[in-house]
């Protein structure tokens, strides 16, 4: 247990509940980027946040996670 929490510092996980029609045009095209859709869906968000600036002391939560 203590190695993946370990493996996992730095790092979030999220849901993303989409329709099914999606899902399979996203498992496609990452199929043909040669990655896996956890990896292209990570660098597509990357390149989407690229210019957002984080306030000073940015470990700010969310309402959901208290």
């Amino acid at each position: 247990m203590r190695a993946m929490r370990k493996a996992s510092l730095g790092r979030r996980k999220i849901h993303v509940d989409l329709p099914e029609d999606i899902h399979r045009k996203l498992r496609v095209k990452a199929a043909l980027e040669d990655m896996s859709m956890q990896a292209f869906v990570a660098r597509v968000v990357e390149k989407a946040v690229k210019d957002v600036r984080v306030p000073a002391g940015g470990n700010h939560r969310s309402r959901k996670e208290g």
